[in-house]
């Protein structure tokens, strides 16, 4: 187990919630105010699963103070749970949270539980369940008399939550003891289990698909001049030689792998361009956008020694190849950014019209990925994309 029980709930009630952490948990909920779940209004089982996980963000980063990340956190967490499906496969053998794409509306969906029936094995359980933790936090002293209630109420309602968001993610009305059964592992494995990266990832991806520099990026054109000079630099030779190394990402990232160093310095030319407020970068631009790239990439702790030595550059590409089921998990994370920045613009033909935009993106993401591992030679994992993917949205805004 990656936590304890006794200092995680311990960590949990020592995080306090200021004024402004509780008025921004309930703008979140007050829409949800007029509907009522398993004996409460649902907006009051929703301030009580944002408030756990909230804290729970702050304990796992190893902050004394909750903020305002910590509750942005906590509420990507709940659209994952209320977006998404199949999240209730996650095992302990493999805690990672999976990027899926939305499969339906967040905000419906939890309306939606209102309706649903709280089964009365489903009732007992989590009372069960709440009793022996009240028990557990007075054996080992944790907290006074008011946290222990406010805690165990938390669980509460995050246990009722997560086995109504189950029931309803597979299409029935009333809960069972499976769905607590459900919940209780899935919980148990949020709290105990799941890396900060992958918490920190569900609020990236997010953030990074919604960016307003993403279409004005798309828009920036090359001149025929400026990519002679890319298709004729070291990036592109390293790519034709060595291309090999890369076929194991090609499929899963519809060949956008292949080009990984030329076309990661076509996002961040691009990036650049916008800065500069130029919507066409020409022939003479090119060697302060290649400069340019290769001060972004060490802005973001990356060593560019790849743009430009060989052995590096066939370091990284034998490193880009994916671990057992990251292809499929890289597919998923590529769906979902479409979707948000498909959103985000507000046109659905934005990708059409765009088409090498999330290819750019995802070449940038491995290629920052591949350089965050702990073992150049390992495969390239799950919580390496994650760690690509954070890298990304902090070179992005910065």
């Amino acid at each position: 187990m990656a936590r304890t029980p006794v200092d995680l709930y311990r960590g949990l009630v020592k995080a306090r919630l200021d004024d402004s952490i509780e008025s921004q948990i309930t703008s979140v909920v007050a829409r949800f105010t007029d509907c009522v779940f398993a004996g409460e209004k649902l907006s009051i089982h929703l301030t009580r699963f944002l408030r756990l996980t909230t804290r729970l963000n702050a304990y796992i980063n190893s902050k004394d103070n909750v903020d305002q990340s910590d509750v942005t956190l906590a509420v990507d967490l709940l659209d994952y749970l209320t977006s998404t499906s199949k999240w209730w496969t996650v095992t302990r053998q493999d805690p990672g949270l999976v990027l899926r794409p939305p499969s339906r509306d967040a905000r419906g969906f939890i309306k939606s539980i209102a309706d649903l029936h709280m089964g009365g094995n489903t009732l007992q359980r989590i009372s069960g369940a709440t009793e022996k933790l009240s028990r557990f936090l007075e054996e080992h002293e944790i907290g006074n008399r008011e946290e222990m209630e406010e805690l165990c109420n938390s669980m509460l309602s995050t246990w009722a939550l997560i086995s109504a968001f189950a029931c309803r993610s597979q299409g029935r009305n009333t809960t069972t003891e499976e769905d607590f059964e459900t919940a209780y592992d899935v919980i148990r494995i949020l709290l105990f289990y799941v890396d900060p990266i992958d918490y920190k990832a569900l609020t990236a991806v997010r953030k990074l698909g919604t960016h307003s520099v993403l279409p004005l990026a798309a828009g920036v054109a090359f001149s025929p001049g400026f990519e002679k000079k890319l298709n004729a630099s070291v990036a592109a030779n390293l790519e034709k030689t060595h291309g090999d190394y890369l076929a194991g990402l090609a499929i899963a990232t519809s060949g956008a792998s292949r080009s990984i160093l030329t076309n990661s310095l076509r996002l961040l030319g691009q990036l650049q361009a916008v800065k500069q407020e130029l919507d066409r970068l020409e022939e003479d631009h090119y060697e302060s956008v290649i400069l340019g790239s290769m001060d972004l990439i060490e802005k973001a702790g990356i060593s560019s020694d790849f743009l430009q030595e060989e052995s590096s550059a066939v370091a990284l590409f034998k490193g880009l190849k994916p671990a057992e089921g990251v292809d499929e998990r890289i597919q998923l994370l590529v769906r979902r950014l479409e979707s948000l920045i498909v959103d985000s613009t507000g046109n659905k033909d934005f990708l059409l019209q765009y088409a090498r935009l999330v290819p750019r993106m995802v070449a940038l993401l491995l290629l920052l990925a591949s350089k965050t591992k702990e073992s150049p030679s390992a495969p390239l994992a799950d919580a390496d994309v994650k760690r690509g993917l954070i890298l990304l949205y902090a070179l992005i805004s910065g």
